[in-house]
């Protein structure tokens, strides 16, 4: 199963600098749950292997993996950064997941 997803080339160099990723690494991309009784969903990132039937992305240095557990939430999705907010200015946004 392919997916579809746009990582921003300033997604991955912001992650480069402010999480101090290094050009190279593979950073897996995955789907969490806020605090109890929040109900919400979103991304989270951390350093990993490449695995059987992940899907690859190469942005900028970076490889970023999604296993197919996780296809649901970022399929049809992009992955943004808005420089006027430095550190926080990380998105996701996923039009299949407003419904």
């Amino acid at each position: 199963m392919s997916i579809n997803l746009a990582i921003e080339p300033a997604f991955s160099l912001a992650y480069q600098r402010y999480a101090g990723f290094l050009p190279g690494e593979t950073l897996r991309l995955y789907v969490r749950t806020s605090g109890p009784g929040t109900g919400g969903l979103f991304y989270a990132i951390e350093k990993d292997e490449v695995m059987t039937d992940d899907a690859i992305f190469e942005v900028e240095g970076l490889t970023f993996v999604i296993r197919p557990s996780d296809f649901w939430y970022f399929d049809g999705g992009q992955l943004l950064y808005n420089p006027t907010y430095g550190e926080y200015g990380f998105t996701f946004t996923n039009p299949r997941l407003e419904d």
